[in-house]
């Protein structure tokens, strides 16, 4: 019952942020530039962590990282 009614919750949320979207086409570009901006942030966080740490090569994999054992080395 408690996963329905979350459901039912998301399911509100998501068709009011439509039509408060459809309405605000101004708000929607703002939500999409920044969007794009954050994905690019974290891309630039995420070459740098694999640059400081010698891990930006095509033969080593980023979940070696975290998990050493599993880049099969």
């Amino acid at each position: 019952m408690f996963l329905r009614r979350n459901a039912q919750l998301l399911q509100q949320e998501l068709e009011l942020e439509a039509e408060l979207l459809e309405e605000n086409p101004e708000l929607a570009q703002v939500i999409h530039s920044l969007n794009m901006q954050e994905i690019q942030s974290n891309q630039q966080g995420l070459e740098n962590v694999l640059c400081s740490e010698g891990l930006g090569t095509k033969d080593q994999s980023v979940w070696s990282k975290f998990f050493p054992g599993l880049g099969g080395r």
